[in-house]
């Protein structure tokens, strides 16, 4: 034993004396008084620093963001609120934030898929217009207050949020099974704070999974807002399609009507509106909102026909997989939201008698090309026709003011490799109830078409009783000598191209064309009127093709031939477009979809500057004056009040206008010289007044102090 532990120690003790001569060594060759080595390689980053938090009382253009959702013995919700910069925005209350978690049933026996919420009401009626009449008759899909479940906040702009309902055991106020392996959705709004757009989050429970799910994705939020801008409801606090169907479900009644709240159902009635067969019946299509107002869409009016199902089921969207549901997946409820005059319990109206969603697709086959399948039904043939007919002006000669232009001009088939038209023979446009139009306008620094009634542009037929007025050269092309153009007339001219053409499947309305011609600006090299201020695409976006007075069709520049600057309907009722247009969209009772002061949503870039006096814009008559025919005997308004004053009508405003140039009482001369008006406008009168400048673009202007865009709020894109 002793023995055993000398050997230990003596190995030790080597060992000591070895490490002690190495170390003595290393010293050595160091030596005591040697330089510094060289500094080594930087070492990796660093995590970055935490971004700071912004409290939610300042933060703006704050993005929610749903992590994950997991359901188990309780439900939790992940998220993240940051703010429009990138920093976590903090000490979210939980007072302000509403949640809802729904289930995706697959349809059967012919029915929808269908979203159910776990968490729904009984609304009870209210006394007075629209009550119901039986208390606790309808449920609703409705949210869950976070002060009823935990709200944590784990650290900055990161919160967890464990549902108070259990999803898994819902019995009140009717039961709601749950099944793992359906489709879920879960999504939130914040309300006192932002505006903030709905986050959802979908997945299923059994694994979790986010990718490859069963979906009843028609609609995106994108297409409505090609109309609305930014579609809100409830308090401004729903913005997202995705969200609101977690509510607006099948089962989703208005206590006080009994309409449906099903979203397939209201949505399709209120864009009906005005048309629907029950309000053309003398009916209205009303629901009570929250704040316990009726609300009636017996009064809006779809901008396009209501058949364009496409315009908001886009199945070419990769992002609407089910877009196509609309034809292929026909019911009694999406049908009859538009048809609400078909019964289909009893079969009142309906040819196919008493039917329920199994049958529907035995006559509506779900596919494009039978005849009584939905898609079918719903093409609208005469603008698919319209694409086979091109309005061509090929050339223009004028011998000066005080002639006639003479056009020449074509009709092909683009979709036939612009195969011209016989149009002496062909029995469409022979046919006496088709017509083709030349209209004749000047000048384009502004039309006012002085010398015609009321400013109006001149149109010469092309056919007059179905035969052919023009001279036909031989070769597919033919010849017309338009409108007169007076002696007095200066600048340079437009032309357009405009017609209806009656066919088989209805009238077709062809896009307009048009041309322009010197006057007496060189005839090579005529001045265009100015038509950067609109976009017709814009236009198109709510209208899908923009079709009036029968022939007028898809081109702004015919527009303004005869919504002039000279033209009005009648006292203090201007048609010039400036002004028309912008009352027709934010006066005269047209529910318009979207906030009035987004210039952009008809504007070009900067198309909706003020204007400035070397631009030549003409003032707007407010009157047609003694002289019908005189646009210079006109009481006018200056050009740019014209336009704002349409919406900036308070007095206040308009005396602001006036105290900076405008004038709402003037006189314009033959030149385009804009006078306040002293006595009477025209011949002989108010050569005396001052001459009216605007100093609208002084403060207005782009960057200015009072810049439209940023006063409206809108981006100038």
């Amino acid at each position: 034993m002793i023995s055993s532990n000398f050997s230990i120690l003596a190995r030790r003790g080597i060992s000591h004396v070895f490490s002690l001569l190495l170390f003595s060594l290393l010293l050595a060759s160091c030596g005591s008084d040697g330089d510094t080595g060289p500094v080594g390689p930087p070492g990796p980053p660093g995590p970055p620093a935490p971004a700071p938090g912004v409290d939610i009382s300042n933060a703006s253009n704050m993005i929610a963001e749903i992590i994950s959702v997991t359901v188990g013995d309780q439900t939790d919700m992940h998220f993240t609120l940051t703010d429009g910069d990138g920093n976590p925005v903090t000490n979210l209350p939980d007072t302000s934030l509403d949640l809802t978690i729904a289930k995706l049933t697959p349809g059967t026996d012919g029915n929808a898929s269908a979203w159910q919420n776990y968490i729904n009401v009984i609304e009870d009626p209210i006394p007075g217009p629209g009550g119901g009449s039986v208390p606790g008759s309808e449920s609703q899909g409705w949210t869950e207050h976070a002060t009823e479940g935990t709200l944590v906040e784990n650290f900055n702009g990161d919160y967890t949020y464990t549902y108070a309902i259990d999803i898994t055991n819902v019995t009140e106020p009717f039961p709601v099974s749950h099944d793992p392996n359906l489709t879920h959705r879960a999504g939130f709004e914040i309300r006192g704070f932002g505006p903030v757009d709905n986050p959802t989050y979908t997945f299923r429970p059994a694994d979790n999974a986010t990718e490859g799910l069963f979906s009843r994705t028609m609609v995106k939020t994108e297409t409505c807002n090609n109309c609305h801008e930014k579609g809100s409801h409830h308090g401004f606090a729903r913005f997202e399609v995705d969200y609101c169907q977690t509510c607006h479900n099948p089962g989703s009644a208005d206590g006080n009507t009994g309409n449906s709240l099903d979203l397939k159902v209201m949505i399709h009635k209120i864009h009906r509106g005005e048309d629907l067969p029950s309000v053309v019946a003398g009916d209205d299509y009303c629901i009570r909102d929250f704040s316990g107002i009726l609300v009636c869409f017996g009064d809006v009016a779809f901008p396009q026909d209501i058949r364009n199902c496409e315009t908001c089921h886009d199945e070419g969207d990769p992002e609407t997989p089910d877009a196509a549901n609309w034809y292929q997946m026909p019911t009694t409820q999406a049908c009859g939201s538009c048809h609400d005059n078909l019964d289909f319990e009893t079969g009142a109206n309906h040819p196919g008698g008493p039917q329920s969603n199994g049958a529907c697709t035995s006559c509506h086959v779900p596919d494009k090309n039978n005849y009584n399948g939905a898609y079918q039904q719903h093409r609208i043939l005469p603008d698919e026709d319209a694409a086979k007919y091109s309005l061509n002006i090929l050339a223009i000669d004028f011998l000066g003011p005080g002639t006639a232009p003479m056009v020449t001009f074509s009709v092909t088939d683009p979709t036939n490799g612009d195969m011209p038209y016989d149009l002496a023979n062909d029995p469409n446009l022979t046919n006496g109830t088709s017509s083709l139009t030349f209209y004749t306008a000047w000048n384009t620094t502004d039309y006012e078409n002085a010398g015609s009634y009321n400013s109006g542009a001149t149109g010469v037929l092309v056919y007059s009783g179905g035969v052919l007025q023009a001279t036909d050269n031989g070769d597919f092309t033919y010849s017309l000598s338009t409108a007169l153009v007076p002696a007095t007339a200066q600048g340079s001219g437009g032309i357009a191209f405009a017609g209806q053409i009656q066919t088989s499947v209805g009238q077709v309305r062809p896009d307009n064309t048009h041309s322009f011609f010197g006057i007496t600006d060189d005839p090579a090299n005529p001045v265009e009127r100015r038509s950067n201020v609109v976009d017709i695409d814009r236009c198109d976006v709510c209208h899908n093709r923009l079709k009036m007075h029968n022939d007028r069709t898809e081109n702004t520049n015919v527009c303004v031939m005869c919504h002039n600057p000279g033209a009005t309907f009648g006292p203090d009722r201007p048609m010039d477009m400036k002004s028309f247009i912008h009352r027709i969209h934010a006066v005269d009772g047209i529910r318009y979809p979207q906030r009035v002061s987004n210039c952009v949503a008809c504007h070009t870039k900067n198309g909706f500057y003020p204007v400035e006096l070397a631009d030549g814009v003409h003032a707007t008559s407010t009157n047609i004056g003694i002289d019908a025919s005189d646009p210079t005997d006109n009481t006018r308004t200056s050009a740019n009040a014209a336009a704002c004053s349409v919406c900036h009508s308070s007095a206040d405003t308009k005396a602001h206008m006036s105290q900076n140039g405008a004038s709402f009482d003037a006189c314009q001369e033959t030149d385009g010289t804009l006078r306040i008006r002293l006595d009477f406008c025209g011949v002989g009168g108010n050569k005396n007044g001052a001459v009216v400048e605007e100093g609208c673009t002084v403060c207005h202007g782009p960057g200015k102090t009072a810049d439209v865009a940023v006063s409206h709020g809108i981006e100038s894109d």
